[in-house]
């Protein structure tokens, strides 16, 4: 008789935990919608010079935070009057630089890019969403954002617009084929978080997250 009470009791823990992981993955399924295709991203700032010369000077360096408008260099080149003309090298955009390519004395191209930028205090989410997920995904809603560099803990996200085209739209080399044997291949549709400015980790450009979009 106390056998069959213990194996009455575990068929009934085993049912229960049955229908909590059953429950689980239905709400999930049907509330959230998960994807671990997402980076941090930001708007990339190129700095160039803006003619072509010998780059005579260059001060600065990854990590150092620049203002708009501010000098960081600049470009000896041929003026009108064919003589030589010193021309600066402004920040276009408040950033923070992330990565010089600049050789002091060296030649530069006009429009070559010899450093980058990002702002960080601008920094959002591109999570790519499966095409066939999009169907209740809106714009407001919330998100959780989990950063792979920072174990067990959640940032908050809201998204602020999703997509007109697919990602593959961008692509370099066309989707298509001029056979007949096509292959249907899920899409991916770009879509932007914004990142509550009350984040409290350093996040960077191009790390991975993993995003939950509340649906509900």
């Amino acid at each position: 008789m106390r056998k069959i009470v213990l194996i009455n009791i575990l068929t009934l823990v085993v049912l229960a935990i049955a229908g909590i992981a059953a429950f689980h993955f239905y709400d999930e399924a049907t509330n959230y919608v998960k994807t671990d295709n997402a980076k941090i991203d930001g708007t990339q700032i190129s700095i160039a010079s803006p003619v072509a010369g010998k780059l005579t000077s260059f001060n600065k360096e990854a990590g150092d935070k620049v203002a708009k408008d501010a000098s960081i260099g600049s470009v000896t080149g041929m003026g009108q009057d064919g003589k030589p003309s010193k021309t600066d090298i402004t920040m276009p955009q408040d950033g923070t630089i992330v990565k010089t390519q600049a050789t002091e004395n060296g030649f530069v191209g006009a429009g070559t890019p010899i450093a980058y930028a990002y702002n960080m205090n601008d920094l959002y989410v591109t999570a790519n969403i499966k095409e066939t997920d999009l169907d209740g995904v809106k714009e407001g809603q919330d998100v959780d954002v989990y950063v792979d560099g920072y174990k067990d803990t959640t940032l908050d996200g809201e998204i602020e617009k999703i997509g007109l085209a697919t990602a593959s739209s961008f692509s370099v080399l066309p989707s298509s084929n001029g056979n007949a044997n096509f292959t249907k291949v899920t899409q991916v549709v770009p879509v932007k978080i914004k990142l509550s400015k009350d984040k409290s980790l350093d996040v960077i450009p191009g790390m991975n997250v993993t995003v939950r979009i509340h649906k509900n």
